[in-house]
């Protein structure tokens, strides 16, 4: 733990020839202990005797006793006692106060009771706990373009003020110390910004005041104020050069624009665009792209035209003339046109007749009117034919699904197991009782078609002619054996009997 001791040496009349020579002393926020030192003669009477410390408050007008009195040993005699007084006795003194004065005597006691006051002593204990404040601490750039921003050709400055006087602060910035010059409450420091690397510049200072009682550390100024270092020179990317024209936009002729478009490694500043020795005109602007347009006429000079951007960046960094494209693009503006000519031949040349597309000629009586062939064009048919087909496989599919749904109910399966896609299957190999590995050959196309027809056909009983129209003429034959009285096992539907009639009574 850090602490303060005061060392106050009391001078007793019996020393002649001995001058005190004031020194000014501090009790401040970090003191522990308060540290007196009496001079004790070479005297053996003074073995078991003791000290007490008074301290007055009231510049020597009067004395209290500093806690209770301390024992002379024999190691003590012809030395320096060193006494020390704890800060919670001494802060509980009357009289103490932040800024007041204290000033020290003591009383020495023999073993056979003698006394003897000592003087007051020259050494003053003035009490100091007051944490010392910054009032004001502002950072300046010395960049003319932005006071955020510094080049590595600038410099801060930072200027400090505290709220009472303070021992020269100790300005570390970005991780460096720097000396300051300056009285009491007001010190600066200047800071060469070519020692910082690129981005913001922190720093800390510590600071005490003249009592040593330490500030508290400061690292952001007044007003919140951050100042950026930028040495990075700025660069252009993306650099291409277009037309408006029509054809070739490598090319341009009067009344055509060329663009100029490039993207910027940061924001920039100072742009200077010539394209064809002419200031170009800004554009537009999207985040750091920019493109720049110039309207050729005929001041323009024909060829490939010349182009310049000139800029720096915001802290005034300037960047590297750019006289050409990224991806070598050029711009070639031409107001000559083609020489002179005349057309010298012309020709005709002539290609076989039409064919009509029907033999119906359009004089003929079953012509419904001139140029047409008849009520129905020859292009309709195919679509014609493709609609029929389509419906006919609908509904041989819609007879196949219901006569499926019809077998799975006499094989004494819910009917809607059939129409569920793959579930199916699986319920099928349990009704031809097969093993469940069977559904992967069911699955291959058409031989599982051609086992499933013939494990049906076996199921209810059929011959193989009939298998084969289950296969060929699926359409006839599942309705066949869904909808008619063929039963699992082949054996026939029993007709229903008919109910008996019951005699009528007689009345």
């Amino acid at each position: 733990m850090r602490h303060v001791l005061l060392s106050t040496f009391l001078l007793f009349s019996f020393l002649p020839g001995q001058e005190a020579t004031a020194s000014k002393i501090y009790w401040n926020s970090l003191s522990t202990d308060v540290n007196v030192g009496v001079p004790l003669a070479d005297d053996e009477s003074l073995k078991g005797g003791r000290i007490q410390i008074r301290v007055s408050f009231n510049a020597g007008k009067s004395f209290s006793d500093l806690g209770d009195p301390f024992f002379i040993e024999k190691r003590d005699i012809d030395d320096l006692k060193e006494i020390s007084i704890q800060n919670n006795v001494f802060e509980s003194m009357p009289g103490f106060k932040e800024g007041g004065e204290a000033h020290f005597i003591a009383e020495i006691w023999d073993k056979a009771g003698n006394s003897i006051l000592g003087e007051v002593s020259d050494s003053v204990l003035t009490i100091d706990e007051t944490i010392p404040t910054i009032v004001s601490l502002m950072v300046t750039s010395s960049n003319s373009l932005d006071p955020s921003l510094a080049m590595p050709a600038d410099s801060l400055t930072f200027d400090l003020i505290a709220s009472e006087p303070i021992d020269p602060p100790l300005f570390k910035i970005n991780g460096d110390d720097f000396a300051v010059v300056g009285f009491e409450k007001s010190w600066k420091t200047i800071y060469p910004a070519k020692e910082a690397d690129d981005g913001p510049i922190t720093f800390e200072i510590r600071f005490n005041d003249i009592a040593q009682n330490p500030g508290e550390p400061v690292t952001t100024t007044s007003d919140k104020k951050i100042i950026t270092k930028d040495g990075t020179i700025p660069e252009l990317d993306n650099i291409k050069l277009f037309t408006s024209n029509q054809y070739d936009t490598s090319l341009a002729v009067k009344g055509d624009s060329v663009f100029l478009q490039f993207t910027a490694s940061e924001p920039v500043r100072d742009l200077n665009v010539t394209l064809d020795h002419n200031e170009a005109i800004r554009k537009s602007e999207d985040s750091l792209t920019f493109t720049f347009f110039h309207v050729f006429t005929e001041s323009d000079t024909e060829g490939v035209i010349p182009m310049a951007i000139e800029f720096n960046d915001m802290a005034g960094n300037v960047g590297e003339l750019v006289d050409e494209t990224s991806d070598d693009s050029e711009i070639t503006y031409d107001m000559t046109p083609p020489a002179a000519f005349k057309v010298e031949t012309v020709g005709s040349f002539q290609g076989k007749q039409k064919e009509l597309i029907d033999d119906v000629s359009p004089d003929s009586p079953d012509s419904t009117g001139p140029g047409t062939s008849g009520s129905i064009g020859l292009s309709s048919i195919p679509d014609l034919y493709i609609m029929i087909t389509a419906g006919v496989l609908v509904l041989f599919c819609l007879i196949i699904w219901i006569s499926w749904f019809k077998i799975f109910s006499k094989a004494g399966q819910a009917g809607w197991k059939a129409l569920v896609p793959f579930f199916n299957i699986f319920v099928f190999t349990k009704i031809v009782q097969k093993p469940i590995w069977w559904i992967a050959i069911y699955l291959i196309i058409p031989v599982g078609y051609i086992l499933a027809a013939l494990q049906v056909s076996k199921l209810f009983g059929k011959k193989i002619v009939f298998a084969m129209g289950l296969i060929f003429i699926p359409f006839v034959f599942y309705p066949i054996l869904a909808f008619g009285k063929s039963q699992i096992g082949g054996q026939p539907l029993a007709s229903e009997p008919k109910p008996e009639k019951k005699p009528k009574k007689k009345k």
